[in-house]
């Protein structure tokens, strides 16, 4: 008897070459072709070469950010208004 992973090669082979063959049948998306012009994937890209660790630490300092934007913003606010 096969290991499962010998036994179950030729399927996974046919459904790998059966969906390849059904992604380069299909037509462009005009709505994904619309936003696509407005992304820049470059930055995509450049934070897909980072670690799961590294996009994590760049999340906490945008939060960082956010929340010292935030606590301005309060701030000034309250200056604003003479509290």
């Amino acid at each position: 008897m096969l290991p499962q992973s010998d036994a179950c090669a030729p399927k996974e082979a046919a459904y790998n070459a059966g969906m390849f063959e059904t992604a380069t049948e299909l037509e462009p998306d005009p709505v994904i072709e619309a936003y696509k012009k407005d992304i820049d994937r470059t930055l995509i890209r450049e934070n897909l070469k980072l670690t799961v660790e590294q996009r994590l630490e760049n999340l906490e300092r945008l939060q960082q950010f956010a929340d010292e934007m935030r606590r301005a913003v309060l701030a000034k606010e309250s200056l604003d208004r003479g509290d």
